[in-house]
């Protein structure tokens, strides 16, 4: 069905590919998310005593106004102020000098704006390190978390969507921690000694503030939850964002060649619009509440000045004091500012930091038993009565699959597409678990072998050929096959018959291959993955269409290196062109996950059936 337009943006919209998450408790997941910075604690203390020292050095700047008021109005000898009696009583008579105040006033104040400067710049740089530290080891775990997931989860969330959790949400949890910590700490220390400085002015003025409290409190709060809720819609939209711009970029010669660009372009539009409206809406919630708490503080501040200014609330302070108190009091409302505009960062630190989780939280790929394997293995392989399902409650795949394959034989599996033969081998590769039934690999069952030493047994070759941004050489000897000698390699890449066209690249087998090595044909990427299966030398072999892509002068000259890899060794070839498994000792018919026919090549002709028909079909085609 052709989907056009807006019609098309609303229809992506509709398949959303992210999960609904189920939200911890907000300060649940802050304490578990901050749990990761204990490794850091000692520059974590040591950046809350530099914001410590800067709080602190911000309130003192604040009282000594009132020196410098008093010295300049009634006399620093005249002072009545807090801070006045204070310093006075270091000096001789309980009185400092006017001479005194005029030197000493200016340098106490560098002193505490240098210090202040110090207690910024040791806070915010731990803080930083620390932050940073927390998220390399986020990110890492993630995407070590995310390598050991099972193929089901893989079925149910694009790629993209757990791209976006790698870059952007990680990226939200940074904010939370550098930016809204920092403020946090600052802002917190600073409001803190405020009021301090407040109440031992005068503190019957200074309870007027603490009226406000609950009234602050529940707007927080209530704006709190709305933010967390938009922050995982935002979350959820730039993952569609990262899906539809992924697939565009790796289909774009689908788009060009079908025009399909107006297409894209309107899926693109309606994921990034639904990002931005999200967006916006956090936007107003979070300005909103912070014009609400501004107000609320102003009024605070207002009502205190009624009262200051009533008859014989402030008789007892000098002008000086009385402008430092006000100045405190007005002071008090950037902190409480800051501490309700970084509300919103939180929540979205929140809000990804669960998505977060969600991945962490999710079971990891079975590591198998204990048993081990026969050493070493023959590659006898018995399936017995295997069925499988994606779901509980989805249709079966495969039902009562029940056959034995004897060390060194070749099974083809053929069928038409969907009919369960990638789903089978990719079973006893133990990507999925059957649901019913099971598989003895030389008598035992893979579920009870550890699926690290059950992998180490199989090479794959599949359809769909993964090479990597590295080298030729490193390509083949991938991964556990990196130590392998380098005699080994050259001759897998000879018996792949791929030298003669790496020898052609500008570096040969060091040339780097670049993003899924677009620079190979198809047919020459395919010839390295089966050089990288050759080089494994495994007692079972895999190849799922591990020809498909390939010439019919190519494809001659690797069947019959393949027929030389294949001796002695068991092999499950999944082939769509039936010419290519004339020679197998068995071949098994699958139609709708079941087993329809088997035998050999010649044994299925003489029947007449499913393969006859098949064989018969392609013959025509071809012709």
């Amino acid at each position: 069905m052709a989907i056009r337009g807006g019609h098309a943006a609303k229809s992506y919209m509709e398949k959303s590919s992210q999960p609904v998450l189920k939200p911890e408790h907000g300060a649940q997941t802050y304490r578990r998310l901050l749990s990761y910075a204990i490794p850091q604690w000692p520059l974590f203390v040591i950046a809350v005593f530099g914001f410590m020292l800067f709080s602190s050095m911000e309130v003192l700047l604040i009282a000594v106004t009132e020196l410098l008021l008093d010295a300049v109005g009634v006399g620093i000898e005249q002072g009545r102020g807090f801070l006045s009696q204070f310093v006075a009583k270091f000096f001789a008579g309980g009185v400092m000098p006017q001479e005194t105040a005029r030197w000493l006033v200016p340098l106490v104040m560098l002193v505490i704006i240098g210090l202040r400067a110090v207690g910024n710049f040791v806070g915010s740089y731990g803080l930083a390190y620390v932050a940073r530290a927390v998220i390399h080891q986020l990110r890492t775990e993630l995407f070590e978390h995310i390598g050991q997931l099972p193929s089901a989860y893989f079925d149910r969330y694009t790629g993209a969507y757990l791209i976006s959790k790698v870059a952007y949400n990680v990226e939200q949890v940074t904010n939370s921690i550098t930016k809204s910590l920092k403020v946090i700490i600052r802002s917190s220390f600073t409001a803190i000694g405020l009021l301090t400085y407040l109440l031992a002015v005068n503190w019957k003025l200074t309870l007027t503030f603490f009226l406000f409290v609950p009234i602050i409190a529940a707007i927080v709060s209530v704006v709190g939850k709305r933010f967390r809720k938009l922050s995982h819609r935002i979350q959820n939209t730039m993952g569609d964002v990262t899906h539809v711009t992924q697939e565009a970029i790796n289909g774009y010669e689908v788009v060009r060649m079908y025009g399909g660009r107006k297409y894209e372009n309107a899926r693109f539009q309606a994921a990034s619009n639904a990002n931005r409206q999200q967006f916006m809406k956090l936007v107003v919630a979070d300005n909103a509440s912070v014009s609400v708490i501004q107000i609320m503080v102003g009024l605070a501040t207002a009502v205190l000045v009624w009262f200051a200014l009533a008859p014989g609330m402030v008789e007892s302070m000098t002008p000086g004091v009385f402008a430092s108190y006000i100045g405190a009091a007005a002071s008090l409302a950037k902190p409480i500012r800051n501490l309700s505009e970084v509300y919103a960062e939180i929540q979205k630190g929140i809000a990804a930091a669960e998505s977060i989780f969600e991945v962490f939280d999710a079971p990891k790929e079975p590591l198998g038993g204990t048993l081990a394997l026969p050493s070493p293995v023959t590659g006898a392989v018995t399936f017995e009565h295997l069925g499988f399902r994606y779901s509980e409650d989805g249709p079966a795949v495969l039902s009562d699959i029940d056959f034995s394959v004897q060390p060194g034989q070749t099974v083809a599996l053929v069928g038409a597409s969907g009919s369960g033969k990638s789903t089978l081998v990719s079973l006893l590769s133990r990507f999925y678990e059957p649901t019913s039934g099971r598989i003895l690999l030389d008598g035992v069952d893979i579920t009870q072998v550890p699926v690290v030493s059950l992998r180490e047994q199989i090479s794959l070759v599949s359809q769909n050929i993964v090479l990597f941004n590295d080298t030729v050489y490193r390509n083949i000897a991938y991964g556990e096959l990196e130590d392998k000698p380098e005699a080994e390699v050259q001759r897998a890449i000879d018996l792949a018959h791929a030298r003669s066209f790496i020898e052609e690249l500008p570096q040969g087998v060091q040339t780097v291959l670049g993003d899924n090595a677009q620079i190979l044909s198809g047919g020459q990427r395919q010839r390295l993955a089966i050089a990288r299966a050759l080089l494994k030398d495994s007692p079972l072999l895999v190849l799922d269409e591990a020809t498909s892509a390939l010439d019919n002068a190519s494809e001659r000259h690797i069947q019959a290196a393949l027929a030389e890899v294949m001796k002695n060794r068991t092999t499950f070839v999944i082939a769509h062109r039936l010419s290519t498994i004339e020679n197998a000792d068995c071949i098994l018919v699958m139609d709708q996950g079941r087993i329809v026919e088997s035998g050999t090549h010649s044994e299925l002709l003489a029947k007449g059936g499913r393969y006859a028909l098949l064989l018969q079909q392609q013959n025509s085609d071809i012709s």
